[in-house]
């Protein structure tokens, strides 16, 4: 058992050109394999690790005089550093543990790691030898709470030995916990194979228990490359990081496991995460606990720690998960990408400030961008946002917007890069006249948000308050698969496949991804909505996710009870099979429900199906474009009649049909659940093309009937431009709705002229494929553009350090 109580309170590294911990975390949480990068000479060091817990002692107030410095050698691995740092503690010191690593070789062949993976992937072949440095404070859990320390993380046990197994099962022991409750695993990993072998099968052996799939391995090498004394303190940071900041983080480039061991694995609580992805809290409330397995050629050492909850108050006493408990970070603020706001009342004024910034040669990409911040006036008339990830690619922005922004002033119209930057001439998102578009549920895909809990880190406690168990509303496992072998794009494709044929599932995925969404929106830029709708089961996201029902979270078990939404109108579709006098347990496996997208209009269809019953125009998009479904072989008569092509959306949910109104009564008994005092935005139903009142029966009922009967998205979309709507913002994956309201939108007709298409505007905030930090910005250039007001320090400021 540990003589003291050991608590983290001070953070710093620098390596591979990251030259400070808000750098350093987001490499760790990117994963890519940090470039070779000369910290210093070897005459040096003893200045750099002054240097180092100098920065220690300012972020916590305190004097460098008082702190006992241990540093790592090969006389004094982690696991003596620890040892010694315990007894010191004990006496009340502080205790700053440093690991450096000072090379003199330059053999560029030595050097170059392949890639950002790890020695227990059988695709591994090196390591890079890396310059660094890290440095983490401690000091006894009383100290740090009477001085009013912030703590990053808690030591609960680390047991030292030469037997792996024995070993890691003494530290879980002494910690009073069982291997199931670790659910994040940095691992050590020594290119040295009889080291990284007896590392993992003692591992293995240890975290032998059902709970499949359920602790991540992690390996600081696989971004630093190995540095001796530097590496084993990286581990230790790189774990006490990803506790703190909340997120698994990922073995980028591995791919599978040797063949010697997998079947080890494959009975192992392990698995490997290819992609950093959230960490959820614990459905009990209690903190994250991670394990760092340290091995050196001399002994072996694990430390067991515990994530730092926030105490509550007696403001908090009600509060499973505190407001006051965001964990910030520096994340985007120190980004390769950069954004530039430059305003301005007239066009010369705006091209001046423009070309000036050419002149600010002497400052850096981010200090310019904070300078530019800095002079921004949102209450001029016209706007430009850049974007950039380096002086040169600015530059060539700047070129670009120079002749840009003058053809948009003599066009009345947009002008945007391929990167991002934009200008309107015309701005309209001035006055209360924002809508959020929720869009339907087929829109979810795996992958889906996985980084916007750390790209925004103040949703975080807010969105856990809205379930019970927010990992299963969010479809953690679903979105975020786990597997021991790296999964492949047509792995993927049928985990996405099998995603979108769960209704219950993707039904409460798209409800509580429109949450977050909404939250970054409402809480991180301070824009709210003066409308909103939903497109289909979007319908229902929006209710939830403005907030008007008291206890959103109980949809969740009501979905996965729901006979309606997993074996009705979905899964063995129940209802058409006794719709259509169908038997109710077939052998064939015959697919009796399909749906297609077409381009054909509503007249066009209603004469091609007159003589088919058992086919629906479900939802139509544009005026020329729709969502027909049914039994297939009568929907592909009915399209072969058209003479149209069409695509099967392997969406088999029989709602917005006739059959569904079968259903009617339970869905409305579903979604009847107390609701919250009014709120001030307009909300628009396809159930009745109107604002719905905030009440139980209104909600429920609207729901209902919209799921019964076709969407028309034309008539929607010009209802709300009509009452004042001009900014529409997609709440949710993809860009279909933006896209649609842009051709509903610009092709509307008044006296035989087509109407500008600067009278609105479209944002999506989610594009498969593309990075959400990238997309994010370029919604923010839009928006800003056309005057929206937002709140955008946190992406110019932040870092997850806390000062006192």
């Amino acid at each position: 058992m540990l003589k003291a109580h050991l608590s983290i309170i001070g953070l710093d590294a620098n390596f591979g050109g990251y030259s400070n911990i808000d750098l350093v975390e987001r490499a760790f949480y990117q994963g890519s394999v940090a470039k070779q990068f000369s910290l210093a000479t070897s005459a040096d060091k003893s200045k750099l690790v002054a240097d180092s817990v100098a920065r220690l002692a300012s972020t916590n107030n305190l004097n460098i005089q008082d702190i006992n410095i241990i540093e790592l050698s090969q006389n004094t691995d982690l696991a003596l550093a620890l040892t010694q740092s315990e007894i010191l503690i004990a006496q009340n010191k502080l205790v700053a543990l440093v690991g450096v690593n000072i090379f003199s070789s330059t053999d560029e062949d030595d050097l170059k790691q392949k890639s950002a993976t790890i020695s227990f992937d059988e695709s591994f072949i090196s390591y890079n030898q890396v310059e660094g440095i890290v440095s983490i404070l401690i000091a006894h859990s009383d100290f740090a709470r009477q001085n009013a320390l912030y703590i990053y993380s808690n030591i609960k046990s680390f047991a030292v030995g030469d037997n792996v197994t024995q070993t890691s099962s003494l530290a879980l022991e002494q910690a009073n916990i069982t291997a199931e409750q670790v659910h994040l695993l940095e691992v050590s990993a020594n290119a040295d194979k009889t080291l990284s072998d007896i590392e993992q099968q003692g591992l293995l052996q240890t975290y032998q228990n059902d709970s499949v799939l359920n602790t991540a391995l992690s390996c600081a090498k696989s971004v630093t490359g190995e540095g001796g004394e530097f590496s084993q303190l990286a581990g230790l940071l790189k774990c006490i990081i990803s506790l703190q900041q909340r997120y698994i983080p990922a073995i980028n480039e591995w791919q599978n496991a040797n063949s010697n061991v997998l079947s080890l694995y494959q009975t192992s609580a392990f698995y490997i995460p290819t992609e950093s992805r959230p960490w959820y809290p614990n459905s009990d409330g209690s903190a994250h606990i991670a394990a760092y397995s340290c091995q050196t050629t001399d002994n072996y050492c694990q430390i067991i720690l515990e994530e730092n909850l926030l105490a509550a108050t007696s403001l908090t006493t009600n509060e499973r998960f505190p407001v006051q408990d965001i964990r910030n970070n520096g994340f985007i603020a120190n980004g390769d990408l950069s954004i530039f706001l430059l305003s301005a009342d007239d066009e010369k004024s705006l091209l001046d400030k423009m070309a000036s910034l050419n002149s600010l040669t002497s400052l850096s990409l981010k200090e310019l961008a904070k300078s530019c911040f800095a002079q921004f006036d949102e209450q001029e008339q016209y706007a430009v946002v850049l974007l950039g990830e380096s002086l040169a690619e600015l530059n060539k922005e700047i070129s670009l917007a120079e002749q840009g922004i003058t053809k948009a002033f003599l066009d009345d119209s947009n002008w945007k890069t391929p990167k991002g930057s934009f200008f309107t001439a015309k701005p309209v998102g001035k006055g209360e006249n924002i809508s959020f578009m929720y869009p339907g549920i087929g829109a979810t895909y795996v992958g889906l948000g996985r980084d916007l809990f750390h790209l925004f880190p103040q949703i975080y406690q807010s969105v856990a308050a809205l379930a019970d168990d927010i990992a299963v509303t969010l479809k953690d496992t679903l979105l975020n698969p786990r597997s021991i072998n790296r999964l492949g794009f047509k792995a993927l494709k049928q985990r996405d496949l099998a995603l979108r044929g769960s209704l219950a599932d993707i039904a409460e995925a798209g409800v509580g991804y429109a949450c977050v969404f909404t939250k970054i929106f409402e809480d991180v830029f301070n824009v709210k909505a003066d409308f909103a709708t939903g497109y289909s089961m979007g319908e229902v996201s929006m209710y939830a996710a403005l907030g008007c029902w008291q206890q959103p979270g109980i949809m969740s078990a009501r979905l996965a009870a729901s006979d309606t939404f997993n074996n009705k109108l979905c899964g063995d579709l129940l209802t058409l099979r006794d719709h259509w006098n169908m038997p109710k347990n077939s052998d064939d496996n015959e697919l009796i429900w399909e749906t297609y997208t077409i381009k054909a209009t509503v007249e066009e269809f209603a004469l091609a199906s007159t003589d088919e019953p058992k086919v629906f125009c479900t939802i139509v998009n544009t005026p020329d474009s729709l969502l027909v479904a049914g039994y297939p072989p009568a929907c592909q008569k009915v399209i072969k009649k058209l003479g149209v092509r069409a695509m099967a959306l392997n969406m088999a949910n029989a709602i917005h049909s006739a059959p569904a109104y079968s259903e009617y009564n339970d869905m409305t008994q579903l979604y009847t659940m107390d609701v919250t005092e009014r709120i001030k935005t307009k909300m628009y139903s396809s159930s009745c093309y109107l604002p719905i009142p905030q009440r139980s029966k209104a909600i429920a009922t609207s729901i209902a009937k919209c799921l019964c009967d076709r969407v028309d998205f034309p008539r929607l979309v010009n209802t709300l431009h009509k009452k004042g709507a001009q900014v529409f913002i997609e709440m949710g994956p993809g860009r279909s709705l933006s896209s649609w309201v842009d051709k509903i939108l610009d092709s509307k007709v008044t006296n035989n002229t087509k109407l500008n298409s600067m009278n609105h505007l479209s944002v999506p905030v989610n594009a498969k494929g593309t990075s959400d930090e990238l997309t994010y910005m370029r919604a923010v250039a839009k928006l800003v553009s056309h005057g929206v007001i937002m709140e955008l320090s946190h992406l110019f400021h932040g870092s997850m350090i806390v000062k006192k």
